[in-house]
């Protein structure tokens, strides 16, 4: 995996810092039963690079959010772990009234980097909290027509990974009447699972 250094500027509290960012993610197709996007074929994971926080004032945010700069700086990025952040990201996110679809995807990828360290509590909370939110945004219209489908699916394979196997069945009961094919179809097996008392993520095929 390739990282870049790259400069940016908080736009919180303009102070300039050093980041370690991933130039380029290349969208191989391969997914999770969470939509989780694997690079290069491989369970490399490049979420814990897609957010920084600043070592001046504390905010975390989506690491693209922090706009670029060529002001030299010996200061870098607060040495924190990745869920943390994300986690520091949607609370900011909540306080400065972003959308649920947004606080949503922050909590999600909160999970994720929470899985690669087997934080299971915490990953667990993470998806209660994207669930709420993203729950949220298909009712206040914050969710993007286009994702529209893919979050009601998602909230069902959630509840399944938290741990809410009752309500995952029936989430998804509910649901894959109106979902398309591939997404009904994945809806299926969640339901299987869901009734089987698995945790563990699938192939999304």
């Amino acid at each position: 995996m390739h990282l870049a250094d790259v400069g940016v500027k908080c736009h919180n509290c303009g102070v300039v810092f050093n980041t370690k960012q991933i130039p380029l993610i290349v969208d191989t197709g391969n997914r999770n039963s969470e939509l989780r996007l694997f690079i290069g074929g491989s369970n490399e994971n490049f979420e814990q690079y897609a957010v920084c926080t600043c070592p001046s004032c504390g905010l975390a945010d989506w690491a693209t959010a922090f706009r670029k700069s060529d002001e030299p700086s010996v200061l870098t990025q607060a040495n924190s772990t990745p869920h943390l952040q994300f986690r520091w990201a949607a609370l900011a996110a909540e306080r400065g009234g972003k959308s649920f679809y947004a606080i949503g995807l922050l909590y999600l990828y909160a999970a994720w980097c929470a899985d690669d360290i087997n934080a299971i509590p915490q990953a667990r909370e993470y998806r209660k909290l994207a669930i709420d939110a993203f729950a949220k945004s298909l009712t206040d219209g914050s969710c993007p027509h286009a994702q529209r489908a893919e979050i009601e699916y998602l909230i069902g394979e959630l509840l399944r990974r938290a741990g809410d196997f009752l309500n995952a069945v029936e989430y998804m009961k509910e649901v894959a009447p109106r979902l398309p094919a591939k997404y009904a179809m994945m809806a299926r097996k969640v339901m299987r699972m869901s009734q089987e008392g698995r945790l563990d993520p699938i192939e999304f095929n």
